[in-house]
């Protein structure tokens, strides 16, 4: 059983995760990640009727995100792998946002809320049910966010799906600037969840792969585009 960690923003979630999903919660954080994903864990494990002597594996937000939230997820998964003496294996946070619409084959857009009205993004695109990465980190504003979306999908036949932490200022310039031509995941579908994160993990352990936990550290997005 694989137990995923997702504190990467205030928008926290944890999963449990064995040839699929066994249980999941997601909520918003208090600011206060390191007691509420240590309650949510027990929590999570207790609906299962399972204990931490039942995990076999971590999976865990390697970032972009805040620094606090990842440094809290890091240091449980690390915490968890050192004490059971199992692998964790380190998934980018937005690469687990873009799984979740891998059903589809439009370009995806993913996005992390990064304060003061800044964005973390990354295009994704989609083959036979599988992402992959196609551009650098970005961290802008809303209006940066819509002139990439514009340069690189071209600004009259832009066909995209945005998702991710799309609040209402980005909701609202994207839809003026491109109209339908760029899709808004619904607000369900918007939510970060560790199911995703923990598919991708999980598909990494069945391959025997694992990251090292003593050398493990987040990833960081400081510079603006």
């Amino acid at each position: 059983m694989l137990l995923a960690i997702d504190t990467a923003t205030r928008n926290a979630s944890i999963a449990l995760y064995r040839d699929g999903v066994l249980a999941e919660l997601t909520w918003r954080s208090r600011d206060n990640h390191t007691v509420e994903t240590m309650q949510q864990i027990a929590h999570l494990l207790a609906l299962v009727g399972a204990t931490k002597n039942d995990l076999r594996a971590l999976g865990v937000a390697l970032g972009p995100g805040s620094f606090t939230g990842l440094r809290v997820g890091m240091s449980i998964a690390k915490g968890l792998a050192f004490g059971r003496q199992i692998p964790v294996l380190a998934i980018p946070t937005l690469d687990g946002v873009a799984h979740a619409h891998a059903h589809q084959t439009l370009p995806i857009w993913a996005i992390l809320e990064a304060g003061r009205g800044r964005y973390i993004v990354a295009r994704y695109t989609v083959a036979r049910g599988a992402i992959k990465r196609a551009s650098d980190y970005g961290l802008t504003n809303a209006a940066g966010v819509a002139d990439l979306i514009g340069a690189t999908q071209g600004e009259r036949n832009a066909r995209a799906l945005v998702c991710g932490d799309v609040d209402a200022p980005l909701a609202e310039g994207l839809t003026a600037r491109f109209g339908a031509r760029v899709v808004l995941a619904s607000p369900a579908h918007q939510a970060r969840r560790a199911s995703f994160l923990a598919e991708l993990a999980w598909a990494r352990f069945q391959r025997g792969e694992a990251d090292d936990a003593s050398s493990l550290a987040p990833m960081y997005l400081s510079q603006a585009i």
